[in-house]
Formats: C-alpha cells, structure tokens, sequence
C-alpha cells in the first residue's frame, strides 16, 4: 500500500478502550484514500503500553491525536483492516497498451 492509494476497510471493529483514543474512527465498507503510511505503535490494553512495529495508514479527512512518547506518531490504522482497491481505469490503460505492443 502507497501514498494516495485508495483502500476500503474490512475490519471496523475495536474495543471500547483502543476507540477511546481516537477521536474519529473507520467504518467497514468505506473507501478511504491513504494519506501517509507509517510504522505505528500498536497499544496493549492489559499493559497499558504501547510497542513499535505496526505499519499503519493515514488516512485522508481522518485525524487523530498522536500516541503519547517516546513513540508520538499519529494514531494510524493498521493495514491489516485494509484491502487495496485496483484502479480499473488504469488496468484498462495498461492492457491497451499490451494490445498495441503485441499488435506492433
């Protein structure tokens, strides 16, 4: 997944505890555009820790508030909850131009 891709969310659900960071969170079904990817810290509740090695998505109109340091990236979401959209219009572009190459 890259920068300015469009992705749509398979994953929406959360515990009471991890939302509670967020001040907007993601909705299952929703195409979303990535804003920045990023290695994010993932939160253990039962810890109330957080470790590194998360890649996580930005997302376009979404904002939240970054996580507490030594990590203090913004809060992301993981990739995981993601899928990558293709983009039609660029494979049919990509087969014209196989057909004219073959055709050449």
């Amino acid at each position: 997944m890259i920068k300015g891709q469009k992705v749509v969310c398979v994953d929406d659900s959360v515990s009471a505890i991890v939302r509670s960071l967020y001040t907007q969170w993601i909705k299952k079904g929703t195409t979303y555009v990535i804003r920045e990817v990023i290695l994010g810290s993932k939160f253990n509740p039962k810890t109330n820790s957080h470790s590194e090695g998360e890649i996580c998505l930005l997302l376009v109109g979404i904002e939240n508030p970054c996580s507490p340091p030594p990590h203090s990236a913004p809060r992301g979401f993981n990739s995981e909850r993601f899928r990558p959209i293709e983009d039609l219009s660029l494979i049919q572009s990509l087969e014209q131009l196989e057909t004219a190459d073959a055709d050449a």
